[in-house]
C-alpha cells in the first residue's frame, strides 16, 4: 500500500454518530477547528458520549428556537457552546438499528454567538 489512509475513529454501541445536515453546518464545523480546534473536539467528545446531557455548556434552546425540523420529523433544538462565542445547534435523533445510540444532527456551527439568540 502506497498511499496512507487515515484510520477514523470507530464509534462504541453506546455514542452517538455526528452527521452534518446542512452546508452551514459542515462549513462552519471546519471553521470552529480552525479557531479553536481543541474546543471542537472537546465538543466532538461530548456530544458523540452525552449529546442531552444539561450544563451551563450545553442545554435545550427555549420560546421560539426551542424546537426544529429536518426531513419532516420535528426535534428539541440543542445548543452547545463551543467558546464565549461559538455555538452548534443541533438535534437528536435515536436510532434502533443497534449499531450505534443514535445520530446528532448538526444544524449549525459557528464561530460566533447567533445573533437571532442575543439578548
Amino acid at each position: 500500500m502506497s498511499k496512507k489512509t487515515r484510520v477514523e475513529r470507530p464509534l462504541k454501541r453506546v455514542e452517538y454518530e455526528l452527521v452534518f445536515i446542512t452546508r452551514e453546518a459542515q462549513q462552519g464545523w471546519q471553521d470552529c477547528l480552525a479557531t479553536a480546534r481543541n474546543a471542537t473536539v472537546e465538543a466532538w467528545e461530548r456530544l458523540t458520549t452525552a449529546p442531552t446531557h444539561e450544563d451551563k455548556r450545553q442545554y435545550r434552546l427555549h420560546a421560539d428556537y426551542a424546537t426544529g425540523t429536518y426531513q419532516g420529523e420535528t426535534y428539541e433544538r440543542w445548543q452547545y457552546k463551543i467558546t464565549n462565542g461559538g455555538r452548534i445547534w443541533y438535534f437528536v435523533q435515536p436510532t434502533p438499528e443497534g449499531k450505534v445510540a443514535g445520530r446528532v444532527l448538526l444544524e449549525r456551527c459557528k464561530t460566533g454567538h447567533p445573533k437571532e439568540t442575543e439578548r
